[in-house]
């Protein structure tokens, strides 16, 4: 059977994370780390020219080049990112008797954990796995999916999650305050903003909020958001 891998996302701001390979692949994992704020420690016989510049700029520490077990020490997460097949058996044989999570860019069945193809807007993470068996089958969702959900869902989650901490702030009993949120969580919010209707979503927003909030102020949670997206 393949393995089975448990969907997590982690806050990674301040986590030390150890990336061993200066190539294309550390380069990549590189910038995604230091995209949502881990702090890298970077094992590597020679880097990239991408590499090279985030260490002028002290964005990585470069501490060795060539690895050793102790590089593990204080680490958060592993990255094999070599094109060594046996240093990269190696990192995840000693990172697992660490107890350190490991990801293999080689062989992903010989780490503890693989990375998804991920894709933002703005708040709304999406991230697609084929638990190691499909890369390409991956990307070509995620692809489709980023044609499909454009800023319109951003602008949706960020007002279900304004209007549910404004019903919070107000006292409004939790479970009347889920019901409304359900109620809009149904409605095709997004789809009426991408055709041009979004008074009629405004409209929408105000019937259901209307046991909890007046249409002011419903109103003025829906044009605050508005006028940050300018959609």
């Amino acid at each position: 059977m393949p393995a089975r891998y448990y969907p997590l996302l982690l806050s990674l701001e301040g986590t030390t994370c150890l990336v061993v390979g200066g190539g294309a692949v550390g380069e990549r994992k590189v910038g995604s780390l230091l995209k949502y704020g881990a702090a890298i420690r970077l094992v590597a016989r020679e880097l990239s020219a991408g590499l090279e510049q985030k260490r002028a700029e002290k964005l990585i520490d470069w501490v060795a080049t060539r690895y050793q077990r102790s590089h593990l020490e204080g680490i958060g997460l592993a990255f094999a990112a070599t094109d060594d097949l046996e240093l990269n058996r190696t990192i995840a044989a000693d990172a697992r008797e660490l107890g350190v999570w490991c990801n293999m860019a080689t062989e992903p069945e010989l780490g503890s954990f693989i990375v998804p193809s991920v894709f933002e807007r703005g708040t709304l993470n999406i991230a697609i796995s084929t638990s190691g068996r499909s890369p390409a089958a991956a990307k070509l969702l995620r692809q489709k999916l980023e044609r499909e959900i454009g800023p319109q869902w951003d602008f949706f989650v960020r007002l279900l999650g304004e209007l549910r901490e404004t019903f919070k702030s107000r006292g409004v009993v939790e479970k009347s305050g889920r019901e409304i949120l359900s109620r809009l969580a149904r409605l095709p919010i997004p789809q009426w903003i991408e055709e041009g209707r979004a008074g009629e979503a405004l409209e929408k927003t105000v019937e259901s909020c209307r046991p909890a909030m007046t249409a002011d102020e419903t109103r003025a949670v829906w044009e605050n958001l508005w006028n940050l997206f300018s959609l």
